[in-house]
């Protein structure tokens, strides 16, 4: 049997293995049955697979190669704190305007399957800035403050808040296709929950595979969240919640890779949270004028 040791230093990177390697090694050889053994700092095999055992480990090292974290972005919790701060003045600001005017505007905004159906598209997006009550109010504003600083730190804000809105609308919508035409819904849980399902996709992006296994590994995250955090109190709206995950899954995936905000990313995210408010002011604008 000869030493494979002093050919592997000059095909990778580690020259002198200790000996948790060396067993690694060893353990990846007896796996595809070669026959070898560790002895006094040597990896001996047999000369006829000494090049097929050369292969095989160098094949795993570059698969479990060290990962390389990127730094996140300086915190911006600010925004996500301004933005929450905003939301929650307009909300105990509308309730103090009397039952009237807090009927009207919930009557005007909420998602109601029927009406989203034959073309008031605008509910699907007012929805996400009513509530039921103040805990349902206080626990979806803790939800987003946590969500929106994780993910702002990764993508930015503005690319966090437009994605908010974009994924909770449309898993309203889809929510209303789904439900029987006289659902009713209100919340910013199926955005809070498109939140979950971009960092779920970001989470499987991450993963190394073929691109079946990141979404499955995507899936995998997010249903895990959804069972955890969405489906347990007897007024929870499942399919918000499930619909909202689902439409966020995708854009984690495309947005898993997206790292900073630099240069044309500052552009993009200011214009991805501008697209976001454009939205939320037209709809609203749209809800009061029907």
């Amino acid at each position: 049997m000869i030493d494979i040791l002093p050919t592997l230093a000059l095909a990778s990177s580690k020259h002198n293995p200790d000996k948790d390697t060396l067993r690694a090694w060893s353990l990846v050889l007896s796996s595809r049955r070669f026959l070898n053994r560790i002895d006094h700092g040597r990896l001996l095999v047999a000369p006829a697979l000494a090049h097929l055992a050369m292969r095989e480990i160098l094949a795993y090292e570059g698969e479990n190669l060290p990962r390389v974290r990127k730094a996140p972005l300086p915190d911006n919790s600010w925004v996500s704190i301004l933005v929450i701060g905003l939301f929650l003045c307009a909300n105990i600001w509308l309730d103090s305007r009397g039952l009237g005017e807090r009927l009207t505007w919930h009557m005007a905004g909420r998602a109601d399957a029927g009406l989203i159906l034959a073309g008031q598209w605008w509910r699907s997006v007012t929805a996400l800035f009513l509530h039921a009550d103040a805990g349902h109010l206080l626990a979806n504003a803790v939800a987003l403050a946590v969500l929106a600083s994780i993910l702002g730190r990764r993508i930015g804000s503005g690319l966090t808040w437009g994605l908010f809105v974009l994924s909770g609308s449309l898993g309203n919508a889809v929510n209303a296709w789904i439900q029987a035409p006289d659902h009713l819904s209100v919340g910013a849980s199926t955005g809070v929950f498109g939140l979950i399902g971009i960092l779920a996709g970001g989470a499987g992006r991450a993963e190394r595979g073929t691109k079946t296994q990141i979404l499955l590994l995507a899936l995998g995250f997010g249903f895990s969240l959804l069972a955890m955090l969405g489906a347990g109190e007897e007024r929870v709206d499942l399919g918000a919640h499930l619909f909202g995950l689902c439409c966020g899954l995708p854009f984690g995936v495309l947005v898993g890779g997206w790292h900073g905000a630099n240069g044309w990313k500052t552009w993009f995210n200011g214009l991805a949270g501008a697209a976001g408010l454009g939205l939320v002011t037209w709809a609203w604008i749209s809800a009061l004028q029907a």
